[in-house]
C-alpha cells in the first residue's frame, strides 16, 4: 500500500521507501525511516501536499513523493 492511500486520521507502519538518491535521503532526515509509524493528519486545502505525523513531528509530503513510500496498516 502507498503512503498516498492513507485516510485523515489513520496509522501505518512504513515498510520501504522506493526512490534512491535525494528524495529519500530528505525523507530519512524528516524521519521517514523503515519500521516507523507515520499518520495522516490532514491535506492541504487542495489535496496537497499532506500532513503527516512521524516521530511526534509533523511533517509535509508532495503526493508526488508519497506515492515512493511502501506502508503497512496493521490489524
Amino acid at each position: 500500500m502507498k503512503l498516498t492511500e492513507l485516510k485523515r486520521g489513520e496509522s501505518a507502519k512504513i515498510v520501504k521507501i522506493g526512490k534512491i538518491g535525494e528524495l529519500k535521503k530528505r525523507l530519512v532526515d524528516m524521519g521517514v525511516t523503515n519500521g516507523e509509524i507515520i499518520k495522516l493528519e490532514r491535506n492541504a486545502p487542495l489535496g496537497d501536499p499532506q500532513e503527516f505525523i512521524v516521530k511526534s513531528t509533523n511533517i509535509a509530503i508532495r503526493k508526488q513523493d508519497a506515492q515512493n513510500v511502501e506502508i503497512e496498516i496493521d490489524g
